[in-house]
């Protein structure tokens, strides 16, 4: 009997959280084939930072340097790859559809800024944010009915694929999460309260409306405070350098981005997670909090709410109004605060909850 071969195409995931999902992807695919006869072959950028011994590797080091390149892969040489290949399955981990020959073709749709519309600020620091958002929406649509299905991560962005790109094959898949937990805690100042807000600075995730907020709060409440802020040390882009240089505030704790046994410390330590972010397709912060029963305020937008499910312990602000989450923090620092607490309708029984889920869905649909 001849071996059911995979591909999973993840040639631009290099960094960050969608290298987290690549390597999460191939550890599960790794394990799961066992004692199965099951092929794997996985397209990544760099195969030394895998080791998957039973799966095999190409390599694409140039996938990243060029736009040129990207295209050239996805809708000419993979076409010429899978005809040598065969694969009955191929599975594209980065939101297009490329060209293949496969029984079976699905791709996985991560990337929030088809969603967004970018302010000045976000061309002025990152461009690539503003192009994205302009030209997303055409590499999402292209091709994209070639797909057995079209897996996304929560049904608002669900709704929104069906009614955009007229199709009916989209499948929601909740990211897989582990909760991770550790009984060690940072020391942290007794005698005040403390905010965190886990993020990559990146200027969608709008970290200067939690500066906007803390310059809007009295000196005896600003007092009482502690912020605690990822990403803002040792980092030289130029959106770390604008809020740095703009906002001079004592009582923010600028962090380095944190390995992932200091976040577990610091879920440990503080009271209130803030997430202002203007777009994601999840927000792991949120789960991660939420696991630890933790206080969180967070954007008054769709995938905050879906990330947070049913929770009692959550507030929701105003992204376009900083005044709302200052006054929020008074109210908490005068024990006043009233959680305005989440309860969402969905039907979860159509979901996907694991990779392991997903590869039976692909397998045996």
């Amino acid at each position: 009997m001849n071996k059911q071969k995979i591909v999973v195409s993840g040639i631009n995931m290099v960094e960050g959280g969608i290298f987290t999902i690549l390597h999460n992807v191939l550890q599960e695919l790794s394990e799961y084939i066992q004692n199965k006869n099951i092929e794997v072959i996985a397209l990544v950028h760099d195969a030394s930072k895998f080791n998957f011994p039973t799966i095999q590797f190409i390599e694409f080091p140039k996938a990243k340097s060029s736009w040129f390149l990207r295209l050239y892969y996805e809708y000419y040489f993979f076409k010429k790859l899978s005809e040598k290949i065969q694969p009955d399955i191929w599975f594209s981990l980065h939101d297009t559809s490329p060209i293949v020959v496969a029984k079976k073709q699905f791709t996985y749709c991560h990337h929030p800024t088809t969603f967004f519309k970018p302010t000045w600020n976000d061309w002025k620091f990152d461009y690539k944010i503003g192009v994205f958002s302009l030209v997303y929406d055409y590499i999402f649509k292209f091709n994209i009915r070639s797909n057995h299905t079209v897996f996304v991560q929560q049904h608002w962005i669900k709704d929104i694929f069906q009614k955009r790109f007229k199709i009916d094959n989209v499948k929601v898949a909740i990211p897989e999460f582990v909760e991770d937990f550790s009984t060690e805690k940072i020391d942290l100042d007794s005698n005040k309260i403390h905010f965190f807000y886990p993020s990559f600075p990146k200027s969608f995730k709008n970290i200067e409306y939690i500066f906007e907020a803390i310059q809007l709060l009295p000196e005896s409440i600003k007092s009482q405070c502690e912020f605690h802020i990822t990403g803002l040390k040792n980092n030289n882009s130029k959106y770390v350098s604008y809020l740095n240089t703009k906002y001079l505030n004592s009582n923010v704790n600028r962090l380095e981005l944190l390995d992932k046994n200091t976040m577990l410390k610091y879920y440990n330590s503080i009271d209130y997670l803030i997430f202002p972010s203007k777009i994601e397709t999840w927000g792991l912060p949120i789960s991660e909090t939420k696991a630890h029963h933790n206080n969180m305020l967070l954007a008054n937008l769709p995938y905050a709410k879906e990330t947070c499910g049913n929770y009692e312990k959550v507030s929701f602000f105003d992204i376009e109004n900083p005044g709302d989450l200052a006054q929020m923090i008074i109210e908490i620092v005068e024990q006043k605060h009233v959680f305005h607490g989440n309860k969402i309708e969905i039907n979860y029984k159509e979901e996907l909850h694991s990779w392991k889920e997903l590869f039976d869905y692909m397998i045996g649909d």
